[in-house]
């Protein structure tokens, strides 16, 4: 009897201990849980996606990202100075800087419009791209012969923008004169006796260069001036500016810079408020209800 007894607290004794090994490795487990450090925890790949991936991307205040490729700046390829006035382009005072065919193809005001469709093929004839380049004549005495390039295509009226941009001459002042020259019909012909122009013309284009008489008035216009929209309208306003700068002093008669209205009436008769007072109201007339934007023109 002595002997199951004492085997019994043998037993017991084992029992006990086992389990008060278990305990103490149960203990030591969540104590060393307990001390772990958070950044050793094991956590789901979502949950670590979104530790490591940032709300928002910093970036260094001295980095620039461009938008896309990178392009050489140019002085003709962005103003250098304000050319919009309020939208539209304004007569500049004698003395300003000039903006170039790039600067002024990119800040024209783009539309469809397109009121003459017979100046299409005009209005998309690049002589300057074709290789032609203006030699010789008054701009060459004004210091303007390279700027005349004729170095754009557009719609008619884009054009008138671009080169009053260009030449700095009021683009309703442009569009009221090419009104009374051509109705804005690139095709158009005048001064009809003895030129070389068909019909015997001397005169071509929607601001009437006369280049196509013998011998011509502007050297070197014909037939660009007739070909190209855009080179018609940038020689013109080239004269216009030569004029308003008071380069023309054989103008006489008073002549001086800075008279826009004078300018417009020597275009037509070549000289100053002598036989012009009638072409220069018909202008402002023009001007003064803006004739272009009326229906049916």
């Amino acid at each position: 009897m002595m002997d199951k007894y004492k085997k019994s607290c043998v037993l017991i004794f084992l029992m006990l201990t086992v389990l008060l090994s278990a305990c103490g490795e149960a203990e030591a487990l969540i104590r060393k849980a307990e001390t772990t450090p958070t950044y050793l925890a094991k956590t789901s790949p979502t949950a670590s996606a979104r530790t490591l991936t940032p709300t928002r991307t910093v970036v260094p205040t001295s980095t620039v990202t461009p938008t896309g490729s990178a392009v050489p700046v140019t002085a003709t390829s962005v103003p250098s100075y304000p050319v919009l006035t309020g939208g539209r382009f304004t007569t500049l005072s004698p003395g300003s800087p000039l903006p170039g065919d790039a600067t002024c193809a990119a800040s024209i005001r783009r539309s469809s419009w397109e009121p003459r469709p017979d100046n299409t093929g005009a209005n998309h004839t690049n002589v300057y791209v074709q290789g032609y380049r203006l030699t010789g004549g008054d701009m060459q005495n004004y210091g303007y012969q390279g700027r005349v390039t004729g170095n754009f295509t557009g719609t008619t009226d884009e054009i008138i923008q671009w080169g009053a941009c260009k030449w700095g001459i009021d683009e309703d002042i442009v569009r009221a004169q090419a009104v009374q020259e051509s109705n804005w019909h690139q095709s158009d012909l005048g001064d009809c006796d003895g030129g070389v122009a068909p019909g015997g013309c001397q005169s071509v284009g929607i601001l009437q260069v006369k280049g196509a008489d013998s011998p011509p008035t502007y050297p070197g216009t014909w037939p660009y001036a007739s070909r190209s929209t855009a080179f018609d309208v940038d020689f013109m306003l080239g004269i216009m500016r030569a004029c308003y700068e008071g380069k023309e002093t054989w103008l006489g008669n008073g002549y001086h810079a800075g008279d826009i209205w004078g300018c417009v009436g020597r275009w037509f008769s070549g000289d100053w408020y002598q036989n012009s007072q009638d072409y220069i109201s018909l202008i402002q007339k023009h001007l003064a209800v803006k004739a272009w934007s009326k229906p049916g023109f």
